[in-house]
C-alpha cells in the first residue's frame, strides 16, 4: 500500500473556515425560526378559539337553547356555563375592540343559528394581532389576522 502524506485530508484552516461559515449561517437563521414558531403558535391559538366559538354555536342549535359565553379580559379566558373554559397562553392577551366595559362581555349564540357578541382583539408577541368576531345573521365565528 502506498501512503500519501496529507493529500486527501483537510487542513486545520479549511476546517475552521467551514465551522465559521456554519456558525454565521446558524446565527442568522435562528431568529427567523423562532419568529416562525411564534407565528404558528399565535395562529394556532386563534384558530382554537374560533373553533371553541363555532362548537358553542353548533351546540346552541343542536340543543335548541340560547348559549352564553362570558369573556373575561383580566383572566384572558372565555367560559361556557361555568364549566368549560378556553384560556389563552400567558404570552397572549385579550382586549375589546371598543374600550367600553373591558372587564367582562358576552357572546350569545341563539337556538335559531344566529349569534352576537363584541369584536375582540387577541394580542401576541412582536405586535401580532387578530380580531375575532361573530356574524349576527349566520352566528359563525371568524377571525382576521392583522399581522
Amino acid at each position: 500500500m502506498r501512503r500519501r502524506d496529507g493529500a486527501d485530508a483537510f487542513t486545520l484552516v479549511e476546517v475552521l473556515v467551514v465551522l465559521a461559515i456554519v456558525a454565521v449561517v446558524g446565527v442568522a437563521t435562528v431568529p427567523r425560526i423562532t419568529t416562525a414558531i411564534d407565528t404558528v403558535r399565535f395562529r394556532g391559538t386563534v384558530s382554537e378559539l374560533v373553533t371553541f366559538l363555532r362548537n358553542a354555536h353548533l351546540e346552541a342549535i343542536l340543543q335548541r337553547k340560547n348559549l352564553d359565553i362570558a369573556i373575561d379580559f383580566k383572566k384572558n379566558s372565555l367560559t361556557i356555563d361555568d364549566d368549560r373554559h378556553f384560556v389563552l397562553p400567558e404570552e397572549m392577551g385579550l382586549e375589546p375592540e371598543e374600550q367600553g366595559n373591558s372587564e367582562a362581555m358576552t357572546y350569545r349564540f341563539f337556538y335559531n343559528g344566529r349569534g352576537s357578541g363584541p369584536l375582540i382583539n387577541i394580542l401576541g408577541k412582536n405586535e401580532r394581532k387578530a380580531t375575532v368576531s361573530v356574524d349576527l345573521l349566520s352566528g359563525l365565528a371568524g377571525c382576521d389576522f392583522n399581522e
